[in-house]
């Protein structure tokens, strides 16, 4: 099992704590290639980059439903996901 740092998992405990299931939060996903899809629907005032064969995310999802139906939402358009990273609850 690889060693996890320490710092890395005081940091995920301190967000855990601080983030409610109804609570909205900002996120950056990034996606393998170019992905053109309406993001307006899942994530608020969503910033769309496409850099390198990726395609990079950052907006507020409004609760821990909506971060889900994101995520299907993305499974169902058949791309990699790379990364989901929570930058800031609000």
């Amino acid at each position: 099992m690889p060693a996890w740092p320490s710092v890395g998992i005081l940091h995920l405990m301190d967000i855990q704590n601080s983030l409610r299931l109804d609570q909205p939060a900002l996120y950056r996903l990034c996606l393998q290639g170019h992905v053109r899809a309406k993001w307006d629907d899942w994530l608020q005032n969503a910033v769309v980059t496409f850099e390198d064969r990726q395609t990079t995310l950052n907006g507020e999802v409004r609760d821990q439903a909506a971060l889900f139906g994101l995520l299907s939402f993305v499974r169902n358009l058949g791309v990699v996901l790379i990364v989901v990273e929570l930058i800031q609850p609000m």
